[in-house]
């Protein structure tokens, strides 16, 4: 397993994310509630990150922060060099729930964002079918999202998200309803689009095979409240020829970190 990192400051990045020093506080009636504490981290260009840890430690939190959809208490976030104060279509969102507009066909719904964003070029431009086909639902363009199944409907968000060619794509534990096989097909579905397509995303997980199968650094949160306990980098994804779960498990290297993750996970739920 990689050393432990230990949270720093990071040098302001012209390129890629930075959350510096990054702090939650919810009041409350009686004591305030930290949520998130001191959080550092960089991401690189076309890098996936995996926030992990275990229930309640915060993950979710961060993220929704450097989506702008919550306000830091303390630290900042800066993506490409411009902070972020808010929602912005540089980064876009996929979240756990089915977000399909029933009313909308599947096209409709991929097309929504540009719509509303003006982008007349990549609508004409075929950017609406492009991205169908990347998750393979061009057969089912005209479909309504009541006619999906479950992971159907994810790929209709997820190319729903690609379509505005956000900076930085952000996940919200975007497979936690789907049942076991239809999550690994999508995890694959995900590698393979990741890798096409270039592209940086941050993302959140509590299942650590998913984690160490997609991630190319995986920030390990403390329970509550969160903190950078260890930031680790797979190799899994260095050897293109990983990419399913079968190769995943096969690589001698997976045993002892995805047991070294568990232990960590079992010592932070202890807390």
């Amino acid at each position: 397993m990689s050393a432990t990192v230990r949270p720093q400051e990071p040098a302001l990045q012209e390129t890629g994310l930075m959350v510096d020093r990054l702090g939650k506080t919810f009041p409350g009636r009686g004591m305030p509630t930290v949520a998130v504490d001191n959080v550092s981290f960089a991401v690189a260009p076309r890098q996936v990150t995996i926030l992990l840890g275990p229930s309640g430690c915060g993950k979710s939190t961060v993220l929704r922060m450097i989506a702008g959809l919550d306000t830091p208490t303390s630290g900042r976030i800066v993506l490409n060099g411009v902070p972020v104060t808010g929602p912005n279509r540089d980064r876009g969102m996929v979240f756990q729930g089915y977000t399909s507009f029933p009313w909308l066909t599947v096209r409709r719904n991929v097309a929504y964002g540009l719509r509303i964003n003006g982008d007349a070029i990549a609508l004409a431009e075929g950017a609406v079918d492009y991205f169908l086909d990347r998750v393979g639902l061009s057969r089912f363009a005209d479909a309504w999202p009541h006619q999906l199944s479950g992971g159907m409907r994810q790929r209709v968000a997820l190319a729903r998200a690609l379509a505005t060619t956000p900076q930085l794509l952000l996940m919200d534990e975007p497979f936690g309803a789907l049942d076991s096989e239809t999550r690994w097909q999508m995890q694959e579905l995900l590698l393979d689009v990741i890798r096409k397509e270039r592209m940086t995303v941050i993302m959140v997980t509590h299942d650590v095979e998913e984690a160490l199968l997609l991630g190319d650094q995986i920030i390990f949160l403390s329970s509550h409240p969160g903190r950078v306990k260890t930031v680790l980098h797979p190799p899994f994804k260095q050897d293109a020829a990983i990419s399913t779960r079968e190769e995943l498990r096969a690589h001698p290297r997976y045993a002892g970190m995805e047991r070294d993750i568990l232990r960590m996970m079992r010592e932070e739920a202890a807390h």
